[in-house]
């Protein structure tokens, strides 16, 4: 091999931020959950019935789930929007939410006949999808464990993979088709045309159904329900998966490789992401600077993907505009009339008598202080008629306080003169301010 060769060989290759053996691991890691705001992974195998738990930078084990009185396999795993809850889906047929911080089972969802090839939450995270290897898909809520739809025919001899629309009221599965249903009556809606293994929905811009489709990438303008862009250039693709802020996909391959897309114009980001073995799962940090990959030798691969972006000279892809603007393009900006407000305080009459307003040689109006007003001698009467004119019954009618007695206060507790100041600072000249605190100051 030529010198120039072996350069643009080790150009295009970028080595993991970490590679860590799981301490104690001897099976593949099937699949992978990155924990938010923590260093630790949840990750399961299909040759085993349990969930374990790791420090991403050791790759020490932390801790290991297990529900009781079953032996079979995980084969599918997914963490609820508010990252509490993890729904797996097992060899035996049941789908089971585990509590993350106790790390026990607390609905555990059976009606497939076969294994639940994949669970998928609703955005609001009252729901949970699974596809099985029954060719059918159910969902289920999450209190009560009970399935809400199901079973439903989703494919003839493929297992069925789902995915929620961003909105919650679509679910789309694999197939020779394509097909999109309707979330809450299980009514089949559109049918596209393709022969389709994975999906992921994007919900910025126009929302696009992303699908390992026809040999490549499909992306599906699902405004109108048209193929648009077809992304090529990693085959066979097993997996794709957005980043937090759904400007990144990320692609598994069969050829033990994980590819990085600019979903803004479709081309690629740097180099593959070779692993030694068949790559399982990956999951992305929440501010997408890092990927986590699961891999067959039973390895846990990071990935700085912050700096493959910079490197391309794509560091805008890192931000969180879009996720910012998720919550502009789903606001609610229908025209209301104002709600009448009950029950407010209002503002004793006089109590902005410290100010004059006149007109300027400009036509402006403007707003000057009083002269000074005379302060009550005794500045407690006072304090209690300012205290009652500030509260009002229902009706309009003045509370009247008790009688005042003059006691010694506490020392240390200036409880009225802070009432006064918040209300009273921003309202009087200095000079009265002043004076005011200072008769107030006597009493404390």
């Amino acid at each position: 091999m030529s010198s120039t060769a072996i350069l643009e060989q080790k150009r295009s290759t970028v080595e993991p931020r970490r590679k860590v053996h799981l301490e104690g691991n001897t099976q593949s890691v099937n699949g992978i959950i990155r924990l938010p705001n923590t260093r630790h992974i949840i990750t399961f195998s299909i040759r085993s019935s349990s969930l374990r738990v790791w420090d991403l930078e050791s790759g020490v084990p932390v801790g290991e789930w297990k529900d009781e009185g079953n032996d079979k396999g995980v084969f599918s795993i997914a963490l609820s929007p508010n990252g509490t809850t993890v729904a797996s889906g097992s060899i035996d047929g049941a789908v089971r939410l585990w509590d993350i911080d106790k790390g026990k089972v607390i609905k555990k969802c059976t009606g497939h006949k076969k294994i639940v090839w994949s669970v998928c939450w609703s955005p609001d995270g009252g729901r949970v999808a699974s596809g099985s290897l029954d060719h059918t898909f159910r969902v289920w809520d999450v209190k009560s464990g009970n399935a809400i739809l199901g079973p439903i025919q989703a494919t003839s001899n493929m297992p069925a993979f789902i995915c929620y629309s961003p909105d919650g009221t679509m679910i789309a599965t694999n197939g020779h088709q394509l097909n999109i249903w309707d979330a809450n009556t299980g009514e089949r809606l559109r049918t596209i045309q393709g022969k389709v293994w994975r999906m992921a929905w994007t919900s910025i811009n126009k929302k696009t159904l992303l699908s390992i489709m026809d040999g490549g990438i499909r992306k599906l303008d699902t405004t109108t329900w048209t193929k648009t862009t077809f992304l090529k250039g990693h085959k066979r693709l097993n997996k794709i998966l957005l980043s937090e802020n759904e400007r990144i996909l990320a692609s598994v391959s069969h050829e033990n490789t994980v590819q990085l897309w600019n979903l803004e114009n479709g081309q690629l980001i740097g180099p593959p992401l070779r692993h030694e073995k068949t790559v399982k799962d990956m999951a992305f940090s929440a501010d997408g600077k890092l990927l986590t990959s699961g891999c067959e030798d039973g390895c846990i691969y990071t990935w700085d993907i912050s700096a493959i972006i910079t490197e391309a000279g794509l560091h805008n892809l890192l931000s969180d505009k879009n996720v910012v603007n998720k919550s502009v393009l789903n606001a609610d900006v229908t025209r209301r009339r104002a709600p009448k407000i009950e029950d407010v305080r209002r503002v004793p009459q006089g109590f902005f008598d410290d100010f004059s307003t006149s007109r300027d040689h400009h036509g402006d109006l403007t707003t000057a202080p009083r002269q000074p007003t005379h302060i009550s001698r005794n500045p407690l009467n006072w304090a209690q008629n300012f205290v009652s004119g500030m509260l009002r019954k229902h009706d309009g009618s003045n509370i009247q306080l008790p009688r005042v007695v003059e006691v010694p206060l506490t020392a240390g507790k200036p409880v009225l003169f802070f009432y006064f100041q918040v209300y009273m600072q921003s309202h009087v000249d200095a000079e009265e301010l002043s004076r005011k605190k200072e008769a107030i100051c006597k009493l404390l």
